[in-house]
């Protein structure tokens, strides 16, 4: 069986060509960022079984199925980032690529100083690396948001729902990975993000943000009923 860069025994034939994936607006996101890895869950079936560094495997244990896929692919999409950008050895293996920070929550890329953040739905998965703070969020086109859109926007963000023109499942969507997106970036909790972040433009590819009396450019990507979007805090 051949093998491949990231893990002897893993056939090519079953990994995804991530920049295959062409969504409206995904090259914007692309070249906003050191490097990017956007990968179909399913198309990374079967997953490898020795991936997990002894750190990732504690945090792994306990899982329920779903979540383990979803944790796994995340590794994988980490590990191959950190291959793409040369972080690693050639010839390293997979287990020896941490992609765990030391919080055992937050992710990084091997031992490396470079930012990155990563999210995940039960069918993509996504990972980015920036040498600035860099957030991205991945979800589901829903009306989840719409119901909630009064929680985690403040009074004066309201009125976007309705100026967009995307229609109310796509602006709220927008908007609610701005705030998940700049929390990842910012080390901040939803709580914080909601009081200190501010939405300031909402349109189908970008959108402005305020934090700290500083605006910063939003770029979003959508296709396959998914909506990312991707912060990075390089300038004003």
């Amino acid at each position: 069986m051949p093998s491949n860069d990231l893990n002897p025994g893993f056939p090519s034939t079953l990994l995804p060509a991530e920049d295959s994936i062409q969504w409206a607006g995904i090259d914007r996101l692309r070249s906003a960022c050191l490097g990017m890895m956007l990968f179909n869950i399913d198309a990374l079936s079967p997953l490898p079984e020795k991936l997990f560094t002894p750190r990732e495997m504690a945090r792994a244990q306990g899982m329920g199925e779903r979540r383990h896929k979803s944790f796994t692919a995340a590794r994988l999409a980490l590990k191959r980032l950190a291959r793409r950008l040369t972080l690693v050895e050639e010839d390293r293996p997979d287990p020896a690529i941490e992609t765990l920070a030391a919080d055992d929550v937050k992710p990084c890329l091997a031992e490396s100083r470079l930012y990155c953040s990563v999210s995940h739905t039960a069918q993509f998965v996504v990972a980015v690396a920036h040498d600035h703070p860099v957030g991205v969020d991945l979800e589901v086109i829903s009306n989840k948001p719409v119901r909630s859109w009064h929680i985690f926007t403040a009074p004066g963000e309201r009125g976007l729902l309705a100026l967009s023109g995307l229609g109310p499942e796509r602006t709220a969507i927008r908007a609610w990975t701005i705030k998940e997106a700049a929390a990842k970036a910012l080390g901040l909790d939803l709580f914080q993000v909601m009081r200190e972040v501010e939405v300031v433009r909402l349109a189908e590819e970008d959108g402005v943000m305020k934090y700290r009396e500083k605006y910063y450019p939003v770029r979003h990507a959508e296709g396959d009923g998914h909506v990312i979007t991707l912060i990075t805090f390089d300038g004003t």
